[in-house]
């Protein structure tokens, strides 16, 4: 027993290492775009009037220029959350450089200080992915548990999400494991309530609502009360309504489509995302998985999105064996896209103008070859889906609770 934790505490350090040293080394300009809203909220003292903050300022002033009336998409947890990191940290805060940042990205890149803003924009995320991990080690047996420790090490999702983009997905990865965990102790209308919560950064997790146990009706009642509550507050805001409560980014769900006419569709996702609500019957925790393998089938993803997936493929991969597989391939994928995007998005981070597709063009069609590896990924998904499904065997600590 003493040798097993003595590793996992190995793989622990390890892992804690790679992600602080990771954290200088990449940069994003994306990273200002979601502390922008919080810098409003604690260095302008617009807590209720952030979004419309940019709008007010004179037509000249660089941040119109810069960014427009319509920057912060964003729903309110976001910058809420991210405001609250900088009040912590506002003592030593360095705020003249983050102004920088704001306006003039390379500028602020090239300053020797640049690593001491990085680490204090992006740490904040290694605490919450300390307690996603604490959250894995409650789900999964003791006999689980190096295991697990091992798959979040590496955990390529979310380092690259959060610890490489700069990104806060890591909010929502917490959000959908305390709702497992809530699951497994027969609680789901507390899980219910974290999604709502998670739907105050992003929206996506009210579409796992119907899947949990227990009184269907209820669990949505509460989700969308929820996530409303966060929204009040900022209703009244005319930036708000006009480009966060509907963000441009939850089109791309629409995207894939089979046309009825010259302006009617049928939507693919919204068709699958029914059959599952229809054809789920068991109450495994592992369902929520479902309705983001459709997702990531037929989205063109943001890459930083395929981490709300990541605890559940770690929860398959170290508890069902016959589908490690499957899981694995499904990062492999999710890297290769990756590859596919602006090289902003991947060697850019480290300062390296390297970009794979001109150079794969020269050799084979790199649209046609980047459209099969997301059919590889589209294929897999649904066969994880289906055994998802149709699985009659629990994880185990739910088999206690039995499948009524």
């Amino acid at each position: 027993m003493f040798s097993k934790l003595t590793r996992l505490h190995y793989w622990l350090i390890f892992g804690i290492l790679l992600r602080i040293i990771l954290i200088p080394l990449s940069s994003h300009s994306d990273t200002r775009g979601h502390y922008l809203g919080s810098y409003f909220i604690v260095y302008k003292n617009s807590l209720f009037s952030f979004y419309d903050y940019i709008s007010k300022l004179p037509r000249t002033d660089p941040l119109v220029k810069n960014y427009g009336d319509d920057f912060l998409v964003y729903s309110p947890a976001t910058y809420l959350f991210h405001a609250a990191i900088l009040w912590v940290e506002k003592p030593i805060f360095p705020v003249k450089l983050y102004e920088t940042l704001v306006l003039d990205y390379s500028r602020a890149v090239s300053s020797p200080d640049y690593w001491y803003l990085q680490y204090l924009l992006k740490l904040p995320y290694l605490f919450i992915d300390l307690a996603c991990l604490w959250l894995i080690l409650k789900i999964v047996p003791e006999k689980l548990k190096l295991l697990s420790t091992g798959f979040w090490t590496l955990n390529i999702p979310v380092i690259y999400s959060a610890y490489l983009l700069g990104q806060f997905d890591i909010l929502i990865v917490f959000c959908f494991l305390v709702a497992v965990l809530f699951i497994t102790k027969n609680k789901p209308h507390f899980s219910a309530f974290v999604l709502g919560l998670s739907a105050g950064f992003k929206p996506f997790g009210l579409f796992l609502l119907p899947l949990l146990p227990g009184n269907k009706f209820k669990n949505i009642i509460i989700g969308l009360i929820t996530y409303l509550v966060i929204l009040l507050p900022y209703l009244p805001s005319p930036a708000f309504r006009q480009y966060a409560l509907l963000a441009q980014q939850s089109d791309k769900m629409l995207f894939a489509k089979i046309s009825v006419s010259g302006s009617q569709f049928i939507s693919i996702f919204f068709t699958g995302l029914i059959l599952i609500y229809l054809l789920q019957k068991n109450k495994n925790y592992l369902n929520l998985t479902i309705p983001l393998l459709l997702f990531y089938s037929v989205t063109h993803y943001h890459p930083q999105w395929f981490a709300w997936i990541a605890p559940f493929l770690l929860l398959i991969y170290v508890q069902y064996p016959k589908y490690r597989l499957p899981v694995l391939i499904l990062n492999l994928l999710n890297i290769l896209i990756i590859l596919s995007f602006d090289y902003s998005l991947n060697f850019g981070l480290f300062g390296w103008k390297l970009e794979l597709l001109p150079l794969i063009s020269k050799y084979f069609p790199a649209d046609t070859l980047v459209s099969l590896i997301r059919s590889a990924l589209a294929a897999t998904s649904i066969f994880l889906i289906t055994q998802l499904l149709t699985m009659s065997e629990l994880p185990p600590i739910q088999r206690n609770l039995g499948n009524k």
